[in-house]
């Protein structure tokens, strides 16, 4: 019996050991030696960002396709990786209607030189055959029929030295035009692609003969959506990033957002919970060179959209129920529920924008079962 009474003396023991440290919980709401730990209102300087994804490409490339009224392409001069500058003749094509009227008039102006040699030689000779000729003649004679053939001569080498002229502005004209047979480099830049064999190949896609883009200058190109784009503008900053090289992270600013969305496709051609979706495209230049990273990438945009101080509480003393959000807040020794208005959490903290001051002294990691009127000891 006596053995009954010391077992009922123990649990009656631990029970009221128990109802003391549930009691003295229910009062400070834990924290060692039952204190809290209190916060305030600080003021923190958040960015606000917009993710979208987006595709590396080139800022500056050229394609160059075979264009057969030029004719066929007699060279390709330049190979994969050459280095290339604005101007530099890329390939060649052969056209055998020009070649032959250019060696048309070489020879016609070559028959005008010639020509004209003659003439001056002819006209050089006037003044020994006038000398003859006053032997002959007589000096009166003489002088009239010399100056009937320099006449006729100069009249000739005008005439020819007209039609050189002529020959000369044809050769001129041809210049041109078989300049055009010469297909060049418009920017600066790294020879992508060289294939000579993509010409009058029938397939599907169309294949360039070259293809040059400047790996100095490279741009991420992406879309907004409605929403986005009234926060994104040209000149804003922008962390680039790729899934594919994790460990990497570059810089980039907004050079372009576009004032017109994308071209919709016809109406009733589009399918899926996008089909109204208007989208807008826009594009980041590339800060420095993108190591390892290549043309075609998928990368990860994060631009900062807006820079401002606000007011900002540890997320941990921010609870949300029913939609709204709340904070204990110590009146005068006891928590008090009070309701607040939030903006962005960022790196663990909420934007606090209404319902508390600087001086209001906040509980930072609540318990979930805290209640108003609480007593609490303050750490």
């Amino acid at each position: 019996m006596k053995k009954i009474w010391i077992a009922i003396g123990i649990v009656f023991a631990a029970a009221l050991l128990i109802g003391i440290n549930i009691y003295r919980s229910v009062q400070t709401s834990g924290g060692e030696n039952g204190a809290m730990e209190i916060v305030s209102l600080q003021e923190k300087e958040i960015t606000s960002t917009v993710m979208v994804p987006g595709t590396l490409m080139f800022a500056n490339e050229q394609y160059e396709y075979e264009d057969p009224d030029k004719g066929k392409i007699a060279e390709v001069k330049v190979k994969e990786g050459d280095r290339v500058k604005k101007g530099d003749v890329l390939f060649t094509y052969s056209n055998e209607e020009m070649e032959l009227e250019k060696k048309q008039n070489d020879l016609s102006i070559e028959s005008k030189e010639l020509q004209l040699e003659q003439i001056q030689k002819k006209i050089s000779q006037l003044a020994a055959k006038e000398k003859d000729l006053k032997a002959q003649l007589g000096a009166k004679a003489a002088e009239k029929q010399i100056d009937e053939e320099r006449d006729q001569l100069e009249m000739e080498k005008q005439t020819a030295q007209l039609e050189l002229k002529q020959a000369l502005l044809q050769k001129e004209t041809l210049q041109k035009k078989m300049a055009a047979f010469d297909v060049k480099s418009e920017i600066d830049g790294t020879v992508i692609t060289a294939d000579k064999e993509a010409a009058g190949k029938k397939t599907d896609t169309r294949r360039p003969i070259i293809h040059i883009g400047n790996d100095n200058k490279l741009v991420v190109r992406g879309v907004l959506s409605e929403y986005d784009v009234l926060k994104v503008k040209k000149g804003q900053n922008v962390t680039i990033t790729s899934d594919v090289i994790p460990d990497k992270e570059w810089r980039g600013r907004v050079s372009a957002v576009g004032l017109a969305p994308e071209q919709q496709e016809a109406p009733g051609t589009q399918t899926g919970k996008e089909e109204n979706a208007v989208k807008y495209p826009f594009e980041v230049k590339v800060r420095g060179k993108l190591f390892q990273a290549k043309p075609g990438f998928k990368m990860i945009m994060n631009i900062q959209t807006d820079k401002r101080t606000v007011q900002v509480l540890p997320s941990g003393a921010v609870k949300q129920e029913g939609g709204e959000s709340f904070v204990f807040a110590v009146k005068e020794g006891k928590t008090k529920k009070t309701k607040v208005k939030t903006g962005e959490k960022t790196d663990g903290e909420f934007e606090i924008t209404a319902g508390l001051t600087k001086e209001d002294q906040i509980i930072a990691n609540p318990d979930d079962d805290l209640k108003s009127g609480t007593e609490v000891k303050l750490q």
